[in-house]
C-alpha cells in the first residue's frame, strides 16, 4: 500500500500545472533575492498561448525553464539568484520567437510576452511584396489587364488564406481537445491519488486480501490514466507539428507565386522593350537590368529571411531539447531522492523493531528482578526459620519432631534453589539475546 501511495504522489507532482494570473505592468527595478520564482504570461492577439517553452538565460546558460499552461502562464524557479540581469526567451512552433532582454528578477514578479504568429508575419511580407509589385506593374502600358489579373490572384489568395485559417482553427480546436484530455487524465490521476491516500489511512480496518485487491486495482487504473495522458500529449504535439508544417507550406507557396509573378513582370517588360523604337532600346535595357537586379535582391532578401527563420526554428528546437534534458535531470534527481528516502524509512523501521525487541527483553529482565526479590525474601524467611530451629535443637528436646521440621525446611530450600537456578538460566538467555541485538 505504501508503494502505491508513493507512486501516486510522484505522478501528481509530475502533472502539477504551473499557473497564476499575470499583471500587465513590466518589472524593471527589483531588489536581489535567492531562489526566486517568477510568472511568465504569454499571449497572442489577446488570447493565451499554451505549450510555449520559457527559458531564463544568463551568460548563455539556462538558469530556469518551464512551459505555459492553458492560461498562457508558466511559473519558473531560479535557484541561487544573486540579482544579475537575465534574458527571458519564449519559443513556440506556431509563433515567432520573442525575447525580453536585461531583466532583473524578484520573487513573485510577472512578465508579459506578446507573440506574433508565423502565419501573420508571412501575410505581412506577402502584402508588402504584392504592394511593391503592383506599383511596378502600374508603370507598364497594360495596367488595366495587370490590375484585373492582380485582383483575381488576390481573390484566390484570400480564398487560400481563408482555407488555411479554417484549417488552423480546426487544428487549434483539436489541440485544445487534446489538452483537455490531458487535463482529464490528470484529474483522474488526482482521484486515484486521493483513493490511495484513503486506502493508506483506513487500510488497517480491512483484510490483507482485500487491501491487496484494492492496491492492484489502483495500480491498474493509475497505469491506464498515465497511458491516456501520454496519448493525449502525443496527439497535441502531432497537431502542433501539423500546424507548423501547414504554415511552412503556405509560406513556400506564396514565395513561389511571388517569384512567378516577378518573372512574368520582367518578361512583359522585355517584350515591351523589343517593341519600342531603336533610339529608346538602350535606355529600356538599362531599366530592365535595374529591375532584374532589384528582383534578384528581393529574392536574396527572401532567401535570407527564410534562412533566418529556419535558424530560429533550429534554435527553438535546440532549446526544447535542452529543456527536455534538464527535465530528465530533475526527474533523475527526484528518483534518487525517493530512493534515499525509502532506504532511510527502511532503516528507521528496522531500528524501531530492534528497539521494540530490546524493550520487550528489558521488560522480561525487570520482571525477573521482581522474581529475584521474592526469592531473596523467601530465602531470608527460611534463614530465620533455620535459626529458630537450630536453637530448639540445641536444647535437645523433641528431636524427632525437630528432625521432621528440618526435613521440611531443607525441602523448601531445595525448591527455592530450583527457582533461583531457573531464574538465572532465563536471565542468561535474555542477556544473550540483548547482546545479539547490539
Amino acid at each position: 500500500m505504501k508503494n502505491i501511495y508513493i507512486a501516486a504522489t510522484l505522478l501528481i507532482s509530475a502533472l502539477g500545472a504551473q499557473a497564476s494570473e499575470a499583471d500587465k505592468s513590466p518589472v524593471t527595478s527589483i531588489e536581489i533575492n535567492e531562489n526566486v520564482s517568477v510568472t511568465i504570461n504569454v499571449k497572442s492577439d489577446g488570447q493565451p498561448v499554451s505549450g510555449a517553452l520559457i527559458k531564463i538565460v544568463h551568460n548563455r546558460i539556462t538558469v530556469g525553464s518551464g512551459t505555459t499552461d492553458a492560461s498562457g502562464n508558466s511559473t519558473v524557479s531560479v535557484k541561487n539568484y544573486t540579482g544579475q540581469t537575465v534574458t527571458i526567451e519564449v519559443f513556440h512552433k506556431l509563433y515567432a520567437s520573442e525575447k525580453l532582454h536585461d531583466r532583473t528578477l524578484k520573487e513573485g514578479a510577472n512578465f508579459n510576452v506578446i507573440m506574433r504568429s508565423k502565419k501573420q508575419s508571412a501575410e505581412e511580407i506577402a502584402a508588402a511584396s504584392e504592394e511593391k509589385t503592383e506599383k511596378i506593374e502600374g508603370q507598364i502600358a497594360d495596367e488595366q489587364k495587370s490590375a484585373e489579373e492582380a485582383a483575381a490572384e488576390k481573390e484566390a489568395s484570400l480564398k487560400r488564406q481563408e482555407d488555411l485559417r479554417k484549417q488552423q482553427e480546426e487544428i487549434a480546436a483539436e489541440t485544445e481537445k487534446a489538452s483537455k484530455e490531458a487535463e482529464a487524465a490528470a484529474a483522474e490521476t488526482e482521484a486515484i491519488r486521493k483513493e490511495a491516500e484513503e486506502l493508506k489511512n483506513n487500510g488497517s480496518e480491512m483484510t490483507e486480501e482485500r487491501r491487496a485487491e484494492m492496491e492492484k486495482d489502483i495500480a491498474a487504473r493509475e497505469a491506464a490514466a498515465k497511458q491516456r495522458e501520454e496519448e493525449a500529449e502525443a496527439r497535441r504535439k502531432e497537431l502542433e507539428e501539423k500546424a507548423a508544417a501547414t504554415a511552412a507550406l503556405e509560406r513556400d507557396r506564396k514565395a513561389e507565386e511571388a517569384a512567378k509573378k516577378e518573372a512574368d513582370r520582367v518578361q512583359k517588360e522585355q517584350d515591351k522593350a523589343r517593341k519600342e523604337a531603336e533610339d529608346a532600346a538602350k535606355d529600356k535595357e538599362k531599366e530592365m537590368k535595374k529591375e532584374r537586379e532589384a528582383a534578384e535582391d528581393a529574392k536574396k532578401d527572401a532567401e535570407k529571411a527564410a534562412k533566418e527563420e529556419a535558424d530560429r526554428e533550429k534554435e527553438a528546437e535546440k532549446a526544447t531539447k535542452e529543456a527536455e534534458k534538464e527535465q530528465k535531470e530533475v526527474e533523475k534527481e527526484q528518483k534518487e531522492a525517493e530512493k534515499e528516502a525509502a532506504a532511510a524509512e527502511k532503516e528507521r523501521d528496522a531500528a524501531e523493531k530492534l528497539e521494540e525487541k530490546r524493550a520487550k527483553l528489558q521488560e522480561k529482565l525487570d520482571k525477573l528482578d521482581v522474581d529475584q526479590a521474592k526469592i531473596e525474601a523467601d530465602r531470608k524467611s527460611l534463614e530465620a526459620d533455620q535459626k529458630k530451629l537450630d536453637k530448639k535443637v540445641a536444647k535437645g528436646k523433641n528431636l524427632e519432631k525437630l528432625q521432621q521440621e528440618q526435613i521440611k525446611l531443607d525441602e523448601k530450600n531445595l525448591k527455592l534453589d530450583g527457582k533461583q537456578n531457573d531464574l538465572d538460566t532465563e536471565r542468561k538467555k535474555i542477556l544473550l539475546k540483548m547482546k545479539k541485538l547490539d
